[in-house]
């Protein structure tokens, strides 16, 4: 029950991000409102197999439907063009820790028109006075009352605040590979694509792996990190523990011996 109840309080407070999917990295107060806006690859990794194993205990929808937003993130902002998992999203952006993230009443009414802001904005605790230093960070910590549909109604507005925030000056991206980072998210995408029958994330972690099993290996031995096609050698025990977990992970779903 308390693994469940912080894992609920995760997925609908500000340390989520309800627009693009994914986790921040901490919360710097007691009800996971305020977040440290840094997304790591280890934390979503961690965070994705927890939800799906949630999920198939208790039943909770919320729980899926942040493992899908997870992995459309993953998808979407973190995977390079070889196909394996980039490490970080900074948290600032223009010179302002979340300045990306959070937003002032009066830009949800310029995107979505009065009505439906008013709507969406007591749904996600937004108002004219805002909820961090006067801004407004989206959450879902009220406890409203779920019925299907609101949740619909909410699905279709979430989509123009995202493509409204795609203008804004993005934060950094660390885009090298990690292999102990990269090993973590493979068993994850794994154990949660086999919980949630999701094939897809299977696919995607077989390509990570790939590319680390060929690209991050010298004499047999692991690397640590690649980038910009410089390889940083040799890997540490962390490489070698993830990446012994993400090819186990894959012979248990696939029983393709060359994992084992």
């Amino acid at each position: 029950e308390t693994v469940e109840h912080s894992l609920d309080r995760m997925c609908e407070g500000g340390i989520y991000d309800h627009l693009g999917g994914g986790f921040s990295r901490y919360s710097v107060d007691e009800r996971w409102l305020v977040p440290h806006f840094e997304k790591m690859l280890y934390d979503n990794a961690q965070l994705l197999e927890l939800l799906a194993l949630a999920f198939q205990r208790s039943g909770n929808p919320v729980f899926r439907e942040r493992a899908l937003e997870t992995v459309g993130w993953l998808e979407r902002e973190m995977t390079t063009r070889e196909g394996a998992f980039c490490a970080s999203l900074d948290a600032d952006s223009e010179g302002e820790e979340g300045k990306f993230y959070v937003w002032s009443m009066q830009e949800i009414e310029q995107a979505l028109g009065a009505e439906n802001a008013a709507y969406f904005a007591a749904f996600y605790d937004v108002s004219a006075g805002g909820n961090f230093d006067g801004h407004n960070i989206l959450n879902r910590l009220n406890g409203l009352p779920r019925s299907m549909e609101d949740e619909h109604r909410l699905a279709m507005l979430r989509p123009v605040l995202h493509k409204k925030r795609e203008t804004r000056v993005r934060p950094g991206l660390d885009d090298k590979i990690l292999t102990d980072w990269n090993g973590l998210m493979i068993a994850a995408l794994v154990n949660a694509g086999v919980i949630l029958d999701r094939p897809g994330w299977l696919t995607m972690a077989r390509r990570a792996f790939d590319f680390i099993a060929q690209q991050m290996v010298q004499n047999q031995r692991l690397g640590h990190s690649w980038r910009a096609g410089k390889l940083l050698f040799p890997g540490l025990a962390s490489d070698f523990a993830a990446m012994i977990r993400a090819a186990l992970a894959l012979y248990e779903a696939t029983g393709e011996r060359p994992y084992l």
